[in-house]
């Protein structure tokens, strides 16, 4: 009975495909100068939705806010002049689109603030990895003071660091 199960759930397990979200495939690029505050936005699917059917965008809408207003478009690209450089902006895409019958709609919002190239994003998403620091230890006999300046010679009745090691005087 135990070899049935096992046979079954195996059976199941490799009948299962991951779930890949249509949105997936939308980007959208930011497109601006420094020496302006027109803030181009430019959208589209790439390449082909999952399972291999087209997607067929039927309309991308756009909301641009800032603290005190928002605007909105539709259209594949859009133009904002509206906005200060001062301004953290609130992008947002809504993107209709039909997969073998199916309407999905993706929304997707990111924050843009003013650089030295222009409108560029503020989050850039999540980090796919983080790597452990690497400290320098030295171990040269050096003496340190407890905010890190060398002294030439062992204090008297104070804290010293030699070698990463704590060391108190009396």
């Amino acid at each position: 009975m135990k070899k049935l199960l096992l046979s079954v759930l195996v059976l199941i397990g490799l009948q299962t495909q991951a779930q890949i979200s249509p949105c997936d495939s939308v980007e959208y690029a930011i497109t601006s100068t420094a020496n302006t505050n027109l803030l181009q936005l430019e959208a589209w699917v790439n390449g082909t939705c999952p399972v291999n059917f087209p997607c067929i965008v039927s309309d991308y809408s756009w909301s641009v806010c800032d603290d005190a207003l928002c605007y909105s478009d539709t259209g594949q690209t859009v133009y904002f002049q509206q906005f200060m450089t001062t301004d953290t902006l609130k992008v947002c895409l809504t993107t209709y689109m039909t997969i073998d019958t199916m309407t999905y709609t993706c929304m997707q919002c990111d924050s843009l603030v003013f650089g030295p190239n222009g409108w560029m994003l503020m989050n850039m998403g999540n980090p796919l990895a983080i790597n452990d620091l690497q400290l320098n230890t030295i171990s040269d006999g050096k003496i340190y003071d407890m905010l890190g300046r060398e002294l030439t010679e062992i204090p008297v009745g104070k804290m010293y660091i030699r070698n990463q090691k704590l060391y108190i005087t009396k």
